[in-house]
């Protein structure tokens, strides 16, 4: 059932992006799924762990192959696109999804801090290269985003768990509800980027499906190899750190 929810609310969005001008909700419904997830978890330096390293490094592989094997075969556009498709870090959104999934939260937290400073540190210095042109993006660029997003519920979560023990055991019973909440955004997620591209985009037709393919590839590639690299006992959490 929440499978079909998930393909029904995709569907809506990307055919029927009603909902493109409430995307300014994402972040906010964001940080309240992170809130929820967090409560339920408990970070020690021992979570940090070398497959953490192993992540990293596949984050950044990733991009590198990719950009170069399109560039040599001359399609320099795609070749960018798949590069900053690539190397995104892990999404702020995983603990959610790992929440949601019964999994070991921590483990996609500390890929996030790892992968997002790295990221935030590289593409200064990688982004006028790639794209060949005098384009600048700053360190604070990349991380003030996701460190609002993520650093309040998590501060608030640390509050609330030494301070407030038994509102926190009420609390914790919500996370219930937060598929619900991850299926809204979703579809406002999916109707923003299909409004954007039927909108904005001056692409092509031939480059979109071209990207759709590269993107589908690049998923694809980055859950198995996130799996791979996870110890055996955190699969799950290793494909969507990676994957994510």
């Amino acid at each position: 059932m929440k499978t079909l929810l998930l393909i029904l609310t995709i569907s809506i969005g990307i055919l029927f992006p009603f909902t493109h001008s409430l995307s300014f909700l994402i972040k906010y419904l964001l940080m309240i799924m992170l809130f929820f997830s967090f409560l339920k978890m408990e970070v020690k330096k021992s979570d940090l762990i070398k497959n953490h390293y192993y992540l990293l490094f596949a984050n950044l592989f990733l991009p590198t192959i990719f950009y170069f094997g399109f560039s040599f075969s001359g399609n320099l556009q795609l070749a960018q696109i798949a590069f900053i498709t690539a190397i995104a870090p892990t999404a702020i959104a995983s603990p959610v999804i790992v929440n949601l999934l019964n999994g070991k939260i921590e483990f996609t937290v500390i890929s996030i801090l790892l992968t997002n400073f790295a990221v935030a540190f590289l593409l200064p210095f990688l982004i006028p290269t790639i794209l060949n042109n005098s384009s600048t993006v700053s360190f604070s660029d990349v991380l003030l985003p996701v460190a609002e997003v993520f650093l309040v519920p998590f501060f608030l979560s640390l509050i609330i768990k030494k301070y407030f023990s038994k509102l926190k055991n009420k609390l914790v019973g919500f996370n219930s509800y937060l598929f619900y909440i991850l299926v809204l955004n979703i579809n406002l997620g999916t109707s923003k980027a299909s409004y954007y591209i039927r909108e904005e985009m001056s692409f092509g037709d031939l480059i979109i499906y071209q990207i759709a393919i590269v993107s589908l590839i690049l998923c694809i590639l980055s859950f198995t190899i996130g799996k791979w690299i996870a110890p055996k006992n955190l699969k799950m959490e290793g494909a969507q750190s990676l994957g994510q």
